[in-house]
């Protein structure tokens, strides 16, 4: 009785350490997809305001701000999806080898002098990343109710500088695979400030 009790409780454990291993990972994935580029691997600057056809400080005699508007910012994103063994045969439009990206999240941390990081932000998107391929998408980076929040509210009209980082992650599946989504993730240099140039 003793060594069947034994022999049961060695069985649940390793079928418990097998199930906790079995998460999404890519390595488990026919495809592998990564971020090859975003913003083409450069610092992304992000204006908080911009200021039409008229760029006057206000308080001058020129000063000119019923054109003034929040605009949201975009951001390109290429992505990579390559076989994860090289003896499987994948090629665009087969099964289980194309990838497509649904959803991701934006959230910030502050490099510099920012009192505080704008909320996160979830989005979704429908980008196909071909096997071995690169797949060209577009996200929204910044959304207009980070821009108009109060955080923001001090870079208007002024030289200050805010110096933050974006960590992204995006979720998606194979094609073929709906019930298996997997994430990766990308991170992003922001700097947001007011561009502040005096034209007649």
């Amino acid at each position: 009785m003793k060594r069947s009790t034994a022999f049961f409780i060695c069985f649940i454990a390793i079928v418990g350490v097998f199930m906790a291993s079995c998460n999404n990972d890519s390595e488990e994935n026919r495809a592998v997809v990564t971020v090859a580029s975003i913003n083409g691997n450069a610092p992304f600057f992000s204006d908080v305001l911009d200021q039409g056809d008229t760029l006057f400080f206000p308080g001058t005699s020129n000063a000119f701000t019923q054109d003034d508007f929040v605009q949201e910012d975009f951001v390109e994103v290429i992505f990579h999806n390559r076989p994860y063994n090289v003896f499987t045969t994948t090629g665009p439009g087969l099964p289980l080898s194309d990838f497509l990206i649904t959803r991701y999240r934006v959230e910030w941390r502050a490099t510099g002098a920012a009192p505080a990081v704008p909320p996160v932000y979830d989005g979704a998107t429908s980008i196909m990343v071909p096997s071995n391929e690169l797949g060209i998408g577009y996200i929204v980076l910044v959304p207009f109710e980070v821009k108009n929040s109060p955080l923001m509210t001090p870079l208007n009209y002024s030289s200050v500088e805010y110096l933050m980082i974006a960590d992204i992650t995006f979720w998606g599946h194979e094609v073929g695979a709906q019930g298996r989504e997997w994430s990766f993730g990308a991170s992003l240099s922001v700097n947001f400030a007011d561009p502040l140039i005096v034209s007649e």
